[in-house]
């Protein structure tokens, strides 16, 4: 099914799409024209691609190396940490330097927090729209409502652009510098674009700890070492841990409508209906696939609310039945085709690098008390949330989500940074 849709050269992103523009130019994001769309997606991608990424990783470590220490620095209190807040933290600023160069500073002052509620309110308006764009007629009183969060949110914007142009082209890498380089050589990005490309990454930014600590603190003699590279490629439990939380509890809830296409890109009409998993599809009919229920098919999943990371290796993944379950073609958490999420090789980068360095100097357990219980669903309830073990996402055309609060401590003095 999500081939029939995502993979299809038949299909196109939905005109809901464009209830959610809030710059006319759009982004790579929600832009609806195929051409258009793959200009912006070539620009945006490379930079932010696998081999690219080897330019960014120093300053991605930087990022990584403060959340290290605030966690040193909690543990030593004995501090509870909430991971939603502190992931939060560190994939604003790693998004800051990677789009622009500036330093948001999120992990180490707050005054720039205030970005996450508007964020939030942004992502929200956005799903609304897309799943009932009857209520798009209430978007100028919304827009009045939050006039002055959005003027707020334009300023930081302008002041991060006007630093990064202000710095010498070299002096770190970026998608921006990236952008005008690219100009130079032929490919045009208009200003206004680079402005709603800025506005769409400041979007963007588990029984197995034991396992996969070991294989880190066995693969790495030190948390130097921890680069990309092929001890990081190695490392197959922290991947199979890292997709199956992709999987269980998937980044993008919302359904990504997609609607047929009356011809192909050179205007030939094409001669059949659309079908997807076998069915006909009407002409105008939108069509999508929840990832969130997809990736909790048991067809695809086996037992798909238990968070097993063994079912993403070798051995184990051919005893589940592999392909032949059709797993891999099911797992889309940065979804398919040519509308797939330019940001993987980061997020993957991003995750790796993190949780390899966190587990390498810490051991950690849920805090106790209620604190432990936060996250997790509330055995009893009946509307999909009794699950006291199931991480619990809110959806918001991304996901939102609270905890888990976890104790960490040194692992023999190992935190020392």
């Amino acid at each position: 099914m999500l081939l029939d849709i995502y993979q299809s050269p038949r299909v196109n992103k939905s005109k809901v799409y464009e209830l959610t523009w809030m710059n006319p130019m759009g982004t790579v994001l929600d832009t609806l024209d195929i051409e258009e769309h793959r200009r912006k997606c070539k620009i945006v991608s490379q930079p932010i691609s696998e081999r690219p990424m080897r330019t960014f990783e120093p300053t991605m470590v930087e990022e990584i190396d403060k959340f290290i220490g605030n966690l040193l620095q909690a543990s030593r209190r004995a501090e509870p940490v909430n991971m939603t807040v502190h992931c939060r933290n560190l994939g604003g600023d790693i998004v800051g330097q990677l789009a622009l160069r500036y330093p948001l500073n999120l992990q180490s002052d707050d005054t720039n927090h205030w970005l996450f509620p508007g964020l939030n309110i942004v992502t929200y308006r956005v799903n609304v729209y897309m799943q009932m764009p009857s209520l798009y007629t209430i978007d100028p009183l919304l827009k009045l409502l939050v006039r002055k969060q959005r003027e707020k949110y334009i300023n930081i914007t302008r002041k991060m652009i006007s630093t990064c142009l202000n710095l010498p082209r070299d002096a770190k890498y970026d998608l921006y510098s990236f952008a005008i380089d690219h100009m130079k050589v032929g490919t045009t990005l208009r200003n206004s674009e680079l402005w709603a490309e800025a506005f769409f990454f400041l979007t963007a930014g588990g029984t197995t700890p034991s396992t996969v600590a070991e294989e880190i603190r066995s693969t790495f003699d030190s948390p130097d070492e921890i680069r990309m590279g092929d001890k990081l490629r190695s490392c197959e439990y922290l991947h199979a841990c890292i997709d199956e939380t992709l999987r269980i509890a998937t980044p993008n809830t919302s359904i990504l409508w997609r609607e047929q296409l009356n011809a192909d890109e050179n205007g030939q009409k094409f001669n059949s209906p659309l079908t997807v998993d076998g069915n006909v599809m009407p002409p105008n009919t939108l069509v999508g696939v929840s990832l969130y229920s997809i990736h909790h098919n048991e067809e695809y999943f086996p037992d798909p609310w238990q968070f097993k990371p063994e079912r993403w290796l070798g051995k184990a993944k051919s005893q589940e039945g592999g392909d032949a379950n059709g797993a891999d073609k099911a797992f889309a958490p940065f979804v398919l085709g040519s509308r797939s999420c330019t940001g993987r090789a980061v997020a993957y980068l991003e995750l790796s690098l993190a949780i390899a360095k966190t587990l390498w100097h810490f051991d950690f357990e849920s805090a106790p008390g209620n604190l432990g219980l936060v996250g997790g669903g509330q055995e009893g309830r009946t509307d999909g949330r009794g699950r006291p073990d199931e991480y619990q996402i809110y959806d918001t055309f991304t996901s939102t989500h609270d905890g888990p609060y976890l104790l960490f401590w040194e692992r023999d003095g190992s935190a020392q940074i």
